[in-house]
């Protein structure tokens, strides 16, 4: 009996070994046939602070432009080699002049919600960027990139949007009319200001466009699905993108994220536990790291500077003190400060920063053109410091605001500054804010509003490749800090005429340069800003731009 029931059992354990292996087939065949959901191919980036705005003409900060760059296009946009290359542009025509240029739009070119891209859009967003009445921050960007009828400083004069050289010949035809030839013109159009916006979309969404995903319509490549602030923004593929057959790849992620992580600490313990696919590195991080794979070292375009609040509407202050600047630019060990970043950072030598833009006639790069236009020298700040102190009648004390959101760089460099000024006779006092409470207060100086604070440690990118994308920072119509100069205002003028050859204009350039920085320490240049990463190994495509927004957009996995 016991030798039968044994048979049976054993029977009975081979059917079930027989269903069990026929289940995991057709386990198999039903993931084959695609029934079952493949696993969603993900790419995260670590990022310090959220998107300030996705309005393409309202930001001005170099995280909201690069998450605009993901899922708006232009006519324009930059290779890996920061080349100028046809996006949404099929071709284009510059006139023996060289100044009017004539775009041909993509016939496939369509917004994320099947309306066609046309002139139009790119009409009524560059008139909407200068109109003032929408008080754009960049609305001064199309002046700069001498496009007619651009300037709208002057309200008296009489000029109006529909002066602008931007004009629509036919659904999908562009002309651009400039006031003089620009080397650096196809590059601006790859910034995301120049854009294009569907004006019935935008309008119908009023002042809710772009707050929201559900408020936005998207050019580009990608579209922003989800936007948790303060923690995340996503993307995944625009189906209605041009390029898309050939964009989606099955190297392509299904969607790419974009974490909010500013504790250094934290986020390189999510990327080695697998969480993130970039870390940005602190100083005390990249020696522990450096030999690891997907270790990065660059050097960015971005410049930080003490940007002093000079505002004479609200009153005298020691920062209208030319021997008190003096003071702190002389006070300041510049490489001391690069090496306790210890990130990839360097030592600045003027506004300009490093790699930016070369000499027409000899190819030399602006800083070995002009070379260090200021220097750590405590005896001269000292002395300086005196001649303030006698001047103004008291000892001073500055109000210096930093973020304290961005990671550690600021922190730390914050920190240095106010030991150098210190040594010298200054007090000062450290005012750490979140970068959006920082770029308020600026702005409220820009407005004539009340002086909150004396000197603010601020940033620059590059917009494009030319000396002039910091130059026009400080001419006393945009100075945000109320510097004015009559001899900077008249050499930058006289740089940016129609009829200034290329060499004057460089000359130009590298004399009001020092003129800021060397003369009146309007500014105080400190560093230009490197950064350490780790990027996984498993993802390629990154494009970091020095004179330009760095793009995610073509990230894929590696073989």
């Amino acid at each position: 009996m016991w030798c039968k029931l044994n048979a049976l059992l054993k029977g009975r354990i081979s059917e079930m070994k027989k269903l069990l292996v026929c289940l995991m087939i057709l386990a198999l065949l039903v993931g084959c046939n695609g029934e079952k959901p493949a696993k969603e191919k993900v790419v995260t980036i670590q990022v310090p602070s959220d998107v300030i705005s996705m309005d393409t003409q309202i930001a001005t900060d170099g995280g909201s432009f690069s998450a605009q760059d993901m899922c708006m296009a232009g006519l324009i946009e930059l290779d890996e080699n920061n080349l100028p290359v046809c996006d949404l542009a099929e071709s284009y025509t510059i006139d023996e002049t060289g100044t009017v240029y004539t775009f041909k739009i993509k016939e496939n070119a369509i917004w994320s919600n099947g309306a066609p891209i046309t002139a139009h859009d790119f009409v009524y967003a560059w008139k909407r960027v200068v109109n003032p009445d929408f008080a754009s921050e960049y609305n001064w960007f199309l002046e700069t990139a001498n496009i007619v009828g651009a300037s709208c400083y002057d309200p008296d004069s009489g000029y109006t949007v529909d002066d602008l050289g931007v004009v629509a010949l036919d659904d999908k035809t562009l002309q651009v009319t400039l006031t003089k030839p620009s080397g650096f013109f196809l590059s601006m159009l790859a910034f995301p200001t120049l854009f294009p916006l569907n004006e019935e979309f935008v309008e119908a969404q009023g002042d809710q466009y772009a707050l929201s995903v559900d408020n936005m319509i998207y050019s580009g490549p990608w579209v922003m699905s989800a936007w948790e602030a303060n923690y995340s923004y996503e993307f995944t593929i625009n189906d209605k993108y041009w390029n898309y057959e050939n964009f989606k790849t099955d190297k392509t992620p299904d969607k790419i994220i974009f974490r909010v992580v500013n504790d250094t600490q934290t986020a390189l313990m999510e990327y080695e536990s697998g969480l993130l696919d970039t870390v940005n590195l602190s100083g005390e991080q990249v020696e522990a790291n450096k030999e690891k794979p997907g270790f990065t070292r660059r050097l960015s375009g971005y410049l930080f500077y003490l940007l002093i609040n000079i505002n004479k509407t609200v009153g005298p202050t020691a920062m209208t003190n030319v021997n008190a600047r003096l003071a702190m630019s002389y006070a300041i060990d510049r490489e001391t400060i690069a090496t306790v970043l210890n990130d990839g950072s360097v030592a600045a030598e003027g506004i300009i920063p490093f790699s930016l833009a070369n000499n027409p006639e000899t190819g030399k790069d602006f800083r070995d053109d002009n070379g260090s236009v200021m220097e750590y020298n405590e005896v001269k700040a000292k002395e300086y410091y005196d001649k303030a102190v006698a001047e103004l009648g008291n000892d001073v004390t500055i109000n210096l605001i930093y973020d304290t959101d961005q990671g550690d760089s600021e922190i730390k460099a914050a920190e240095q500054i106010q030991f150098f000024l210190e040594k010298v006779g200054f007090t000062v006092e450290l005012n750490g804010k979140p970068k959006n409470t920082r770029l308020m207060m600026q702005r409220a100086t820009l407005e004539g509003g009340k002086a909150e604070f004396d000197v603010s440690l601020t940033r620059w990118g590059p917009d494009y490749g030319d000396p002039q994308t910091y130059m026009d920072l400080f001419t006393s119509w945009r100075s945000t800090g109320g510097y004015a100069s009559e001899a900077y205002d008249m050499l930058v003028k006289h740089a940016e005429a129609a009829d200034t050859d290329p060499l004057t204009r460089w000359e130009d350039f590298l004399a009001a340069e020092k003129v800021l920085v060397t003369e009146d320490a309007g500014i105080v240049p400190i560093f230009q800003a490197g950064s350490a990463m780790l990027i996984s190994p498993k993802i390629t495509g990154i494009r970091f731009h020095v004179a330009a927004v760095d793009s995610y957009r073509h990230i894929v996995f590696v073989d």
